[in-house]
């Protein structure tokens, strides 16, 4: 009798197909594929997709049997261009693996998924404040089980997991140093919640836009930071900026998205980018690259951190990481300042009514 496609394929299944036992079945399609014969595991291999297997993670799970597949933990992908780009490299890195992978987009689905299934490890990547400290703002994990983890790209100095990140100081440093170097002395920080609000999360910024005041001799208290949670508030945001007294000329932007919005919403001020305000981006998104004015950025390694992070993630699940004293083991990657048209020397300062009196 023909087999109708909304029928379950079983291990039983592949077996009768290619003659061989459930047990040599299960072991070629669950990483074990060591015990049998090299030829074996392709032809079962080859029998599982043409009877479009899928194997049954519950059940694989209450077996006890430890899954090769990953929890992949990240929140509102569709939202920021960089997240949804370093979540699919992260996707395909992990299948090119021989992994597979379970999307989570909460905390609690998260954790439900590492509690539910004999899963090999996890990678959150962005993590908010919320899953590494508590309501007091201490360290404390949101995830209580134990299995190997990796962080890619924390903003948020965090002691509890491996991680892989860019340095975000020395991205708040370089967009800081670059207009300054231009001339600007009134910068705003535009993007993200209030600093105080979400301390750790700001921490790591503020402290890269300070030293780079600071080592010019200059004081970092001409620096205004300006919440704003996504694009559709960037003109207004903008606004407070601008219209500061002394107002900000230069303005640095969490990501790109925001940098662009922002240069359009300063058009519809008929403000001139770069000549009468300054737009510095974050992240390099390739799309933003044909926008006018095309934003400075900074740009991140998104290949180099993917791949550093599961060779760390990896190499814990092998049971080859040394132990290391001073805790998880924590890999900064370094940014570059892309240079674009979005930024400029300040505009010539207005003159005083008074002074034009005078003259």
């Amino acid at each position: 009798m023909p087999r109708y496609k909304s029928d379950r394929v079983t291990l039983r299944d592949i077996a009768e197909q290619v003659e061989v036992s459930v047990m040599t079945v299960s072991r070629a399609l669950s990483g074990r594929d060591k015990l049998v014969r090299p030829e074996t595991a392709r032809r079962i291999r080859r029998a599982a997709a043409e009877l479009g297997y899928v194997p049954n993670l519950a059940a694989r799970s209450l077996r006890g049997e430890q899954l090769p597949t990953l929890a992949m933990f990240a929140e509102y992908i569709s939202s920021h261009h960089y997240l949804a780009e370093l979540v699919d490299r992260t996707a395909r890195a992990i299948e090119a693996r021989k992994y597979g992978v379970i999307c989570c987009q909460s905390v609690t689905g998260l954790v439900q998924a590492l509690q539910e299934y004999h899963l090999s490890g996890a990678v959150i990547i962005a993590p908010p404040e919320s899953l590494l400290y508590d309501e007091t703002g201490h360290p404390a994990s949101a995830i209580p089980v134990r299995t190997p983890i990796v962080v890619l790209h924390s903003a948020i100095e965090q002691a509890i997991y491996h991680e892989v990140s860019p340095d975000i100081e020395q991205m708040a440093y370089l967009a800081a140093a670059h207009l300054l170097d231009l001339g600007h002395r009134h910068l705003g920080y535009l993007g993200g919640p209030a600093p105080e609000l979400e301390p750790h999360w700001f921490s790591l910024r503020r402290a890269g836009l300070t030293r780079a005041f600071r080592e010019r001799g200059l004081s970092h208290q001409s620096i205004a930071f300006q919440p704003c949670a996504d694009v559709e508030l960037a003109e207004g945001a903008l606004q407070q900026l601008v219209r500061r007294s002394p107002p900000v000329t230069g303005v640095l932007c969490i990501n790109d998205e925001l940098a662009v919005a922002a240069a359009a919403g300063a058009a519809r001020l008929g403000m001139r980018v770069p000549q009468d305000v300054s737009i510095v981006g974050s992240n390099d998104v390739r799309w933003a690259r044909y926008f006018c004015p095309r934003p400075t950025t900074i740009g991140i390694d998104v290949r180099a951190l993917v791949e550093s992070g599961l060779n760390l993630l990896f190499d814990a699940l092998h049971g080859r990481l040394p132990e290391a004293e001073s805790g998880p083991m924590k890999i900064k990657l370094a940014p570059e300042l892309i240079l674009g048209e979005s930024s400029g020397p300040p505009p010539p300062p207005t003159p005083h009514p008074l002074d034009s009196a005078a003259l």
